[in-house]
């Protein structure tokens, strides 16, 4: 499935100045307001108390299968939400469990992802599910933005990722233990 991206065409330099002017302005309660969505999107919104009522609404919305609001502002705005079977789940979220016939599954607690990109370029992906929660993945290209201020990126992707990579080798590593302790057949 090819993911669509919703596209700030401003630049950089400009997205602070239109997201001051996005941020005071408010929707009616019953409707998210797309520009003020997009501009929280391509920020840490849980930063900002502004956003948060706005993306929270708005994710809540997409789960309840009402579409993503949409901006005059953004280029190439076809869906931007895309539904997440969870073999398409970031690993460090993706649970195991037995079925009732014994067969393992496995699940994501994100139903869906929200690509953003900010002048022509992928910026993050919200992760989100249906309760409102969303964790943001951060690409490179914000990465490179904010280099020089990384605290205004919501790390919280990031550390869930280092904390499931030393689990998975301390998982690996036990496994081979326990291989190389196996006593072979013989005599």
């Amino acid at each position: 499935m090819k993911a669509h991206f919703y596209t700030v065409t401003r630049p950089l330099v400009q997205l602070s100045v239109l997201c001051g002017l996005a941020l005071g302005f408010s929707a009616p309660a019953h409707a998210v307001d797309g520009c003020k969505l997009l501009l929280c999107m391509a920020g840490n919104w849980r930063g900002i108390p502004e956003c948060v009522p706005t993306v929270r609404q708005a994710l809540r919305d997409i789960a309840r299968g009402r579409a993503w609001p949409q901006c005059a502002m953004a280029s190439g705005s076809g869906s931007a939400n895309q539904y997440v079977a969870p073999e398409q789940c970031p690993p460090q979220y993706v649970s195991a469990g037995i079925d009732e016939v014994g067969r393992t599954i496995y699940s994501c607690p994100f139903r869906g992802v929200i690509h953003v990109a900010v002048a022509g370029q992928p910026w993050s992906r919200a992760w989100w599910s249906p309760s409102g929660d969303a964790v943001i993945e951060w690409l490179p290209a914000a990465r490179a933005a904010y280099a020089d201020s990384p605290q205004v990126m919501d790390g919280q992707f990031d550390r869930d990722q280092a904390a499931w990579a030393i689990s998975e080798q301390a998982r690996l590593a036990a496994e081979a233990a326990a291989v190389a302790n196996q006593p072979t057949g013989g005599g």
